[in-house]
């Protein structure tokens, strides 16, 4: 069995016209090709490789390009679509509600109403929003109700995050800016204390955690080290218990890592139980069958290989 954790579509209304792809506005236009991410490319891909289950998720880069004002109404839009698309594709696709963590009451009012209510699996969240982080204080009501729920989190970069003004040219963006965005955000709520605060959210990060598990060292010294490192700045207010890794390993994390050596590191550090299958594909369909292969092709055991492709993922969604 094989459950994608990992792969997105729009709405049709933001899937249509030639919009800009960065934010809806700005960047290169789809062209006559389209919006990728539309339910027919994504069901196309998922039966062309065999997957048997994938989760739905809006990497919703275009609210990046909306006013504060028009942000719920697209978030609302989204959950409605998303679980047509659910309940049209019963056992099949299982979709997560898009939320905006420091947007405030009507959005913790809207991730209740689409778990509650409208019945969706879990919640996608970017990593940071125009300067906003899910470390903030305006989140933790995010966080309070996401405990309450039970239901996964899944953590992803946005289009662009800090330092974008450097990453319009060759894809930059896209192959550094997001996994910084994503690592950084990470960083953060650790260190200022969401996982100590909220320890039964299940938080899952997207793209291999984005250099988490390279960096978390280095995290490491920096809270180790005390007094003897005052001219890196202050470690204060302390808000953990343990040192940085200790609540990394308590995140689960996709392997949308591209490469076997990066994936290998994701393994080392977190081991098969925290690791789930995902391949980002749409956007890029091609890299279905690649990140497919880079599980099968990893020498570890076949029941390791399981939990990956399948039965983390689904005790994460509390599937029979």
């Amino acid at each position: 069995m094989i459950l994608d954790w990992h792969a997105h579509i729009y709405t049709p209304e933001e899937a249509a016209d030639d919009k800009g792809t960065w934010d809806g506005k700005d960047g290169p236009s789809w062209g006559d090709g389209g919006c990728p991410m539309v339910l027919e490319n994504f069901l196309n891909a998922h039966h062309a490789n065999g997957v048997d289950v994938s989760v739905v998720t809006n990497a919703a880069h275009y609210l990046r390009g909306k006013s504060a004002s028009e942000e719920l109404a697209a978030v609302q839009k989204w959950t409605d679509y998303a679980a047509q698309v659910q309940g049209d594709h019963k056992g099949v696709l299982y979709s997560f509600a898009t939320i905006l963590p420091c947007g405030g009451p009507p959005f913790i009012k809207e991730t209740e109403r689409a778990i509650r209510e409208v019945g969706l699996k879990g919640v996608f969240i970017h990593s940071s929003h125009k300067g906003s982080y899910p470390d903030d204080d305006e989140a933790r009501p995010f966080w309070e109700l996401i405990e309450d729920l039970d239901v996964p989190v899944m953590i992803h970069p946005p289009n662009a995050g800090y330092g974008e003004e450097r990453m319009r040219e060759y894809r930059l963006a896209s192959s550094i800016g997001r996994p910084f965005d994503l690592c950084l955000a990470l960083g953060r709520l650790i260190v200022r204390g969401i996982l100590e605060d909220f320890p039964n959210v299940k938080l899952v990060a997207s793209h291999g955690g984005g250099g988490i598990c390279e960096t978390i060292s280095r995290m490491d010294y920096a809270y180790e080290m005390g007094d003897e490192a005052f001219f890196l700045g202050p470690y204060k207010p302390m808000k953990i218990k343990r040192k940085p890794s200790e609540y990394m390993k308590r995140l689960y994390i996709d392997s949308v890592t591209y490469n076997e050596p990066a994936m290998k590191m994701v393994l080392e550090w977190m081991g098969p139980d925290r690791i789930l299958y995902g391949s980002d594909a749409p956007p890029l369909t091609s890299l279905k069958p690649r990140a497919i292969k880079l599980i099968r092709d990893l020498d570890i055991p076949e029941g390791d290989k399981e939990k990956i492709f399948w039965s983390n993922a689904r005790k994460l969604l509390k599937l029979s």
